[in-house]
């Protein structure tokens, strides 16, 4: 069962723990999204079996926003033969497909495409240079490049499914926005490079933080942060944002010799108390974080 924990989504690749690297004699089973709203994410077959579903307290492998796939839908394992994997459909809703034909077993070869409601996965097999390769177009869509943080479309994609588990739940989660204050001056006065430094810098300061705590956190764009952390409430969510704002601020950002003090404004949006809507609690932060800009920036309102 996938660490509920888990928010590393700065990869698309998804592990449970790992083999030895691939080599020449040495595959991976792989599944692959063809079609979906999780285009392009890989999730290495490492376990004896992986189910597959909507439901992220359910299954191992969550398949959000696809109505037609079944809380718990699928089941990938390994066959009686080794280095041979089996598909098991779960009762589900609207059935499972490979290659076209309805199943209930089959056996999976390598190139099969799996129809589970509107999503499309690939089961293959990667050797070495085929993981390189990917690896490769991970950083490049997914990572962003100045902060090395998950990119705002990774970020909303884990965001609603832990959302909609925490409300499951009935377990709350707060969510950040912020914000630099005087970019545009550090730019003015030192040049755009050491901007540039600032909002990097900032970002690995809040990354470092937000990771700690099971959050996630995103360049929203230009210098604006997105971060949502599950499992706590209004006043630790406080706590939190104030660790966050101290962080930024404590120490200067230096490029060349020259030095800035960027400092940050953040609001908080609380899951239940201010909403359990992904859009609505995102739009009660940022009205907070105005509202920080007009308390004189440099500070935490909710």
């Amino acid at each position: 069962m996938r660490d509920p924990r888990d928010t590393d989504l700065t990869r698309t690749q998804f592990s449970l723990p790992r083999n030895p690297p691939a080599t020449d004699g040495n595959r991976l089973a792989v599944l692959m999204v063809l079609r979906g709203s999780q285009v392009g994410r890989r999730y290495l077959l490492n376990e004896n079996q992986l189910v597959l579903g909507r439901r992220g307290d359910r299954a191992d492998l969550v398949i959000p926003d696809d109505p037609m796939v079944s809380a718990v839908h699928c089941r990938i394992e390994r066959g009686g033969q080794p280095d041979t994997w089996q598909l098991v459909d779960l009762s589900s809703t609207n059935g499972t497909l490979v290659g076209g034909q309805r199943i209930t077993t089959a056996m999976l070869r390598d190139g099969d495409r799996i129809h589970l409601g509107d999503t499309v996965l690939k089961f293959c097999y990667h050797d070495e240079l085929d993981e390189q390769f990917h690896a490769q177009v991970d950083q490049m869509m997914n990572v962003d490049d100045l902060t090395g943080l998950p990119v705002q479309r990774v970020f909303q994609q884990r965001f609603h499914q832990v959302l909609a588990t925490a409300v499951r739940a009935g377990s709350p989660l707060v969510v950040f926005m912020a914000d630099m204050d005087g970019l545009k001056k550090i730019n003015d006065q030192h040049g755009h490079l050491l901007g540039a430094r600032a909002i990097a810098v900032t970002g690995r300061r809040l990354g470092a933080i937000v990771t700690a705590a099971g959050g996630v956190v995103s360049r929203f764009g230009g210098d604006e942060f997105s971060i949502f952390v599950p499992g706590i409430g209004r006043s630790v969510g406080l706590e939190l944002g104030e660790k966050l704002r101290a962080a930024v601020a404590g120490e200067p950002v230096t490029l060349g010799g020259v030095s800035a003090q960027p400092t940050m404004s953040i609001g908080m949006a609380c899951c239940p108390d201010d909403s359990s809507n992904a859009e609505v609690l995102t739009r009660h932060a940022d009205e907070a974080l105005y509202r920080a800009k007009a308390d004189g920036r440099n500070c935490v309102r909710t």
